[in-house]
């Protein structure tokens, strides 16, 4: 009846958290793709231009925050020839436009622009390549040691590459914290709330633990981390406003920055949601260091107060998150997925940090057997909480890794999919330490302190009927107490060990944060030069169908625009040039969408045209085979591009 009336409590405690849920999901549950990229422009890219365009008009997938979001348009030699009033459209918070001037040469020319996403703040770049013709329908080819484009609009992110710059690296650390603190200190009003309330024993020694371990919260960690929370979350803008402005810190903690970010987004409305939680929390939190002797009534109204302030800050981080910045369909899924997602860590992970930094130093002055008790005591009532934290997770984790990621490949070719997979490895670690200690140390314990007790009981009756020895002087009682006093060891040991695997998750939740703005590749930084290692891809493989073998050429396979060729075998290995061939270029570390590049036949036994690969890294290419039948036969290939 205990544990059935554990799981009522809890099941009515955790509903008050839906209705908050679905209610903000009401109000900001809008379309929005997996952050703000660009979807198509005009002109186009690679387009070749026989009148110079007088402006350049760009599409990106969500909203963007207008203050944030710039483009600049530089020629050849990389310098800038736009008119400097790059901004986004008032009737189209996705639309940038950039106006050029009258009579543009002819020549090469390169869109760079930067997006800061309304609805989760985070910053991506990119770039867009057209050319103006000359007269007589030449494009004066790029004869410079620099790449166009190189270095504007602060160039690629070193996020890109898996690397931490100065920048990065301090918006992980914000992040991280944040995460932190809002998993440890959700968890504690769990544990306040589904843990020590759910004590209905009178054991004096139990309740004493239980209260021991409420006041070491209240008294010495509250506070402090509610504080750290607050400098963690200005943190997080502040690592924003860096990424915006390059690592400028003059222009990052400028006013008009934090005004830009906090009132032209979304994502600063949640972040101020957030920052009012905090301070809320942390004057409940000053008030019960203040008035330590309360009546029943009001501690039971402050653990209320706190639970509701709680599931409010999930809800606000989530919203404030990656989740929220996920295509149309799937957005109210992701973002409860998410929320679920950081309950589940505040649960289970949040749990183990409040049992190792505030339960267990509590009883280290209870006697052996009381402390053993009391240990076991606690446990039976934080499993439940612990193994719906876990249940959790096993769902809503595998779940957001689909909504985020396009393929398994990702898993290995990207930062963000390398950092989700180490955390995987991690997470298998927490539950196999947790079934440890669940499945042997803890039932060795429970049944090594019973023989304890009952040795101690018949020694304490045997010394009162006939005067023997006294209890200590007991051999039997002495092993079994050495043998309580090792188990109790082993187990807390392995209870300690578990939140240091639970904070490790959270690292690399951190890390996939800083890296999921693009999910780009974690490769080496484009250089201003080619260099000697790129090489021209040729490559050979068959059809699905195996009709037909590919011959394959990509030169010269590096960022920019390339030239295909293809030769098409047929069965018997001759050259087939009765049919059409189209190739289709997908980037595997990013969801740029998919290009076509129609292929023409050169009178050679080839089929070729040019087409572009916008970055470098890890490439798809599908070649489709038309026969005359109206039939279509396909292979398709990987392959690395370098910068």
């Amino acid at each position: 009846m205990l544990y059935l009336r554990r799981f009522r409590t809890m099941g009515r405690m955790l509903g008050l958290a839906f209705p908050l849920v679905v209610l903000l999901l009401f109000f900001s549950a809008l379309p929005a793709e997996a952050h703000a990229i660009l979807l198509r422009s005009d002109p186009g890219k690679d387009a070749v231009l026989s009148t110079p365009p007088t402006r350049v008009s760009m599409w990106f997938s969500e909203d963007l925050n207008p203050t944030s979001s710039t483009a600049e348009v530089v020629n050849a030699t990389n310098t800038r020839v736009d008119a400097k009033d790059a901004q986004v459209t008032a009737n189209d918070p996705r639309e940038m436009i950039v106006s050029l001037p009258a009579n543009l040469p002819p020549g090469v020319y390169v869109v760079v622009w930067r997006t800061q996403s309304a609805d989760d703040g985070h910053v991506l770049r990119g770039s867009v390549r057209f050319s103006v013709a000359a007269a007589d329908g030449t494009v004066p080819q790029v004869t410079g040691k620099v790449a166009p484009g190189t270095g504007i609009l602060g160039g690629t992110s070193n996020t890109a590459s898996g690397q931490l710059d100065t920048t990065s690296f301090i918006s992980f650390l914000m992040i991280t914290l944040v995460d932190l603190c809002v998993v440890f200190w959700v968890g504690a009003q769990l544990w306040h709330n589904f843990v020590l309330q759910l004590n209905d024993t009178e054991d004096v020694e139990l309740r004493a633990a239980d209260q021991r371990a409420a006041a070491r919260f209240e008294h010495g960690f509250a506070l402090p981390v509610l504080l750290l929370l607050l400098v963690a979350n200005i943190g997080v803008l502040i690592g924003q406003g860096l990424d915006i402005s390059n690592g400028d810190w003059g222009q990052a903690l400028a006013p008009t920055t934090f005004q830009d970010l906090l009132f032209h987004s979304r994502f600063g409305s949640f972040w101020i949601l957030r920052l009012g939680v905090v301070v809320i929390a942390l004057v409940l939190a000053a008030f019960t260091n203040v008035v330590r002797e309360r009546p029943r009534a009001m501690d039971s109204i402050l653990s209320w107060l706190n639970l509701l302030l709680s599931l409010a800050l999930l809800t606000a981080v989530t919203l404030s998150g990656h989740a929220a910045a996920v295509s149309g369909n799937l957005q109210t899924f992701a973002i409860l997925g998410d929320w679920l997602h950081l309950l589940a860590a505040s649960l289970w992970v949040g749990g183990m940090l409040y049992l190792s930094l505030i339960y267990l130093p509590g009883l280290r002055r209870s006697a052996l057997s009381e402390r053993a008790y009391v240990l076991l005591s606690t446990l039976g009532r934080f499993s439940p909480l612990a193994l719906v934290g876990v249940v959790i997770m096993a769902i809503s984790g595998p779940f957001n890794a689909v909504v985020h990621m396009d393929s398994f490949a990702q898993l290995l070719t990207t930062a963000y999919g390398r950092s989700l997979s180490i955390k995987v490895l991690l997470v298998v670690a927490l539950l196999v330490t947790s079934a440890i200690h669940v499945l042997v140390y803890r039932p060795r314990l429970k049944k090594v302190a019973a023989q304890y007790d009952r040795a101690v009981d018949q020694t304490e009756a045997s010394a009162d009927d006939e005067e023997k020895r006294p209890l200590a002087s007991a051999p039997e009682v002495k092993q079994l107490e050495r043998a309580v006093e090792r188990q109790s060891r082993r187990l807390t040991k392995v209870l300690h060990w578990e939140p240091v695997l639970g904070v490790a998750v959270l690292v690399c939740t951190g890390l996939m944060n800083v890296f999921a703005g693009s999910l780009l590749p974690a490769v080496s930084q484009p250089t201003s030069q080619p260099t000697a290692t790129v090489k021209p891809y040729h490559g050979t493989f068959p059809t699905k169908d195996h009709q037909f073998t590919i011959n394959l050429t990509v030169s010269p396979n590096r960022f920019g625009t390339n030239v295909f060729t293809v030769s098409v075998l047929d069965s018997k290995g001759k050259p087939d040039t009765n049919v059409g061939v189209s190739v289709y270029t997908s980037m595997l570390d990013m969801d740029m969408g998919t290009d076509s590049v129609n292929l023409q036949p050169d009178g050679k036994g080839h089929f070729s045209a040019q087409g572009d690969l916008n970055m470098g890294g890890h490439w798809q290419l599908r070649v489709e085979i038309r026969t005359p039948e109206d039939t279509l036969h396909s292979g398709t290939v990987d392959i690395t591009t370098p910068f």
